[in-house]
């Protein structure tokens, strides 16, 4: 028996499969080339897909604008040493505009640490958690309240003198 694909179909994935390919090549590199290269390498490869699927279905988003990428500013602690922290970034294809995350330890593999430019400094910080699109929303909503994680308060990620940082900022209502 012989089936034939419909070239939409076909062609639909082949595309998708190239930019993705690309899109990894050029945010990861050596991520991306080493994939393979050891077991740890594979499980981290692996490991990262599944966190890509998973923040994808949180923001309803396609799978394919969700990158995960070694974080230049953080690690894990593992048994055999540290390991690059995941960076993860979702691309709005109507827009164009990055959205960036790390991962909430508080809640793993279900919620997420918006990066943001802090209101008081501008400096990136882990603003606020994010689990659903609807926190995500609340974020961006001006009348909605401003939920800070206590991650975005540390002052070592801030300007100096930056106010934002000061404990009893933890959730305020926006007044702008």
């Amino acid at each position: 028996m012989t089936t034939t694909t419909p070239p939409g179909l076909a062609a639909g994935v082949a595309e998708r499969a190239l930019h993705a390919a690309r899109a990894y090549r050029a945010a990861d590199p050596h991520g991306f080339h080493r994939r393979h290269d050891t077991p740890e390498e594979w499980n981290r490869w692996a490991r990262r897909a599944r966190v890509a699927r998973t923040i994808a279905a949180a923001l309803q988003v396609p799978e394919n604008s969700v990158l995960v990428t070694d974080d230049p500013h953080r690690a894990y602690r593992t048994r055999t040493g540290p390991v690059p922290g995941d960076l993860i970034t979702v691309t709005d294809s109507a827009t164009g505009r990055a959205w960036r995350f790390i991962p909430d330890f508080t809640t793993p593999g279900e919620g997420w640490l918006l990066l943001d430019g802090c209101p008081g400094c501008a400096a990136e910080v882990p603003l606020t958690r994010i689990a659903t699109l609807a926190d995500l929303g609340e974020h961006l909503d001006p009348d909605g309240d401003l939920h800070v994680a206590d991650d975005a308060r540390d002052p070592a990620l801030h300007q100096p003198g930056c106010a934002f940082a000061t404990p009893d900022s933890a959730s305020r209502r926006r007044t702008s």
